[in-house]
C-alpha cells in the first residue's frame, strides 16, 4: 500500500517523494521520512512532541529544535504553506496534526500478464470445426494470428480460452495470498512466543535512578548491552553537585525536568526533557566527550545550558 500526500507517492525503498503527475523526485533524510510515514498513519490526531521525538529518533539524542525543523522541511517538500498550514497544522501546547484531506492510500497490485498461445492444442476441442480452424491459421503462418480476417466465431472460440486461463490465473494468485498469510501470522506466532537470547542481549535497559536533594528531577540511565548496571552511578560520582543546584532552579522556575544519559570511556551524554506547570516541554541535549577529570567543567556547563533555558520558555497563561 502506497502513502500519497498532497499528490506525492511516498517511496520507503528510496526514502523519497514521487509526484504522481510529473514524476518528479525529491528525497528525504531517513528521519525526516519516518516522521511524515508516522505523521500519515496518525492523521487527524493531534501527536505530542514527546511521542513524536520517541517514535522518530527513538533513543538517540538530538537537540531540541530538530523535531521544528523537521516539520518545516516536510512542509516545503509536500509543497504545504508554513503560515496557512493546510496539511501539517501546529498545535498550540499539544503538538501537531496532519490533515487527512491531503490523505489518499492506494492499494499496490503487481500482476504480471500472461501470455495466452492460441495454438495451444491442449486447450482446443479437437471436434470443433472453427478450432480447427485456429490450428490451421496457426501453423501456416505464426505471425498473421492476430489478422482481421478471422471470422467472429474464432475470436468467439478465443475469448473463452483466455477467460479460461485468466480464471485458473486468479485462483493460483488466491492461493499464492493465502499461502502467504499464513505463513506470516505463524512466523509473527514464533517471533512473539520463542525468546530470542539474541534479541534480548541487544536492547538496551533503561534504568531509573534515585538522587539525593534532587526531588524535581526524574533520572534513567541507558545501559548498553551487556554493561553492568550494578555499578555505582556516573550521575552520583561526577556531576551531582551541578544536579543538585539545577533542582533548586526547577524549584524556582516551578518546573520539572527528566533527564537520561549515557555513558562511555569517551562520551558522557545527557538528553532531558523540561516541563512547566501547564506540561508544555522543552529539550535540551549536552553531550561532553574525553568527559574523565573533567567533571567542573561538565557542572558548569549544565548549570548553565538548564538555566538558559527556563529563561527561555514563556510562563503559561
Amino acid at each position: 500500500m502506497s502513502i500519497v500526500v498532497n499528490h506525492w507517492r511516498m517511496d520507503s525503498s528510496l526514502n523519497a517523494l514521487i509526484h504522481c503527475e510529473t514524476g518528479e523526485t525529491r528525497r528525504l533524510g531517513e528521519y525526516h521520512f519516518i516522521l511524515l510515514e508516522t505523521l500519515a498513519k496518525n492523521a487527524d490526531t493531534v501527536l505530542s512532541r514527546s511521542f513524536l521525538m520517541t517514535e522518530v529518533w527513538k533513543n538517540r539524542i538530538v537537540g531540541g529544535n530538530s523535531l521544528p525543523t523537521a516539520i518545516h522541511a516536510l512542509r516545503v517538500a509536500i509543497d504545504d504553506d508554513g503560515k496557512q498550514q493546510e496539511i501539517i497544522k501546529t498545535i498550540p501546547k499539544k503538538g501537531y496534526l496532519f490533515n487527512k484531506n491531503y490523505l489518499t492510500e492506494i492499494i499496490d497490485l503487481n500482476i504480471n500478464v500472461v501470455e495466452i498461445p492460441s495454438h495451444d492444442e491442449a486447450l482446443v476441442n479437437p471436434e470443433d470445426e472453427a478450432t480447427d480452424d485456429i490450428i490451421s491459421i496457426n501453423k501456416t503462418n505464426d505471425k498473421n494470428i492476430q489478422n482481421q480476417s478471422i471470422t467472429g466465431m474464432i475470436e468467439e472460440k478465443n475469448n473463452k480460452v483466455v477467460g479460461s486461463k485468466q480464471h485458473t490465473y486468479r485462483a493460483a494468485l488466491i492461493t499464492l495470498s493465502v499461502v502467504v498469510t499464513t505463513l506470516f501470522l505463524l512466523a509473527m506466532i514464533f517471533y512473539f512466543k520463542v525468546p530470542s537470547m539474541t534479541k534480548t542481549e541487544e536492547t538496551p535497559q533503561l534504568v531509573k535512578e534515585s538522587l539525593e536533594n534532587a526531588n524535581r528531577i526524574t533520572v534513567f540511565h541507558l545501559y548498553d548491552a551487556g554493561e553492568n548496571n550494578k555499578k555505582s552511578s556516573p550521575i552520583s560520582q561526577h556531576i551531582l553537585p551541578g544536579v543538585q543546584q539545577v533542582n533548586q532552579l526547577l524549584q524556582t522556575y516551578d518546573a520539572t525536568m527528566t533527564m537520561y544519559y549515557r555513558v562511555s570511556l569517551n562520551k558522557f551524554s545527557l538528553d532531558m526533557v523540561l516541563s512547566n506547570q501547564c506540561n508544555d516541554q522543552w529539550q535540551l541535549a549536552l553531550s561532553f566527550d574525553d568527559w574523565l577529570n573533567k567533571d567542573n567543567e561538565m557542572n558548569g556547563i549544565l548549570i548553565k545550558e538548564v538555566e538558559k533555558m527556563l529563561n527561555e520558555i514563556p510562563k503559561c497563561k
